[in-house]
């Protein structure tokens, strides 16, 4: 492997990392915010209730909420972000593995050229 190849490796590692992190970000948020999520659409729902003098209870509130399409669209975008999270750090490890067998490669080569020898098998 050349220098430039390992050169290049490093800035695909780096950029997967980053990658890595901006998704991690993005979910870590998604999944922050779910509380805050549920809590805005159960205070329309009770805003909704109260504008027809009807009391609904935290419980009712909640599960209505939690049944609705709002809701449920913001679990799937949720889960599809932490899906994104995992693919990228996969990548990114994988790389980070990658680079460490090549430098064990090239670690074994030097060695290799160390001790004079410079062809593998029976000759």
């Amino acid at each position: 492997m050349s220098k430039s190849e390992l050169e290049r490796l490093v800035v695909e590692i780096q950029d997967a990392g980053q990658a890595w992190v901006e998704a991690k970000l993005r979910s870590d948020q998604l999944e922050a915010d779910e509380k805050n999520y549920l809590a805005a659409i159960m205070n329309e729902l009770d805003g909704a209730a109260i504008e027809g003098k009807i009391k609904l209870s935290e419980a009712k509130l909640e599960r209505l909420a939690r049944g609705g399409k709002g809701f449920r669209d913001y679990v799937v975008g949720r889960v599809m972000a932490q899906a994104e999270t995992a693919k990228r750090k996969v990548r990114y490890e994988a790389l980070q593995n990658y680079w460490e067998a090549k430098r064990s490669e090239l670690a074994m080569e030097r060695e290799k050229i160390s001790k004079g020898i410079f062809h593998e098998g029976r000759g």
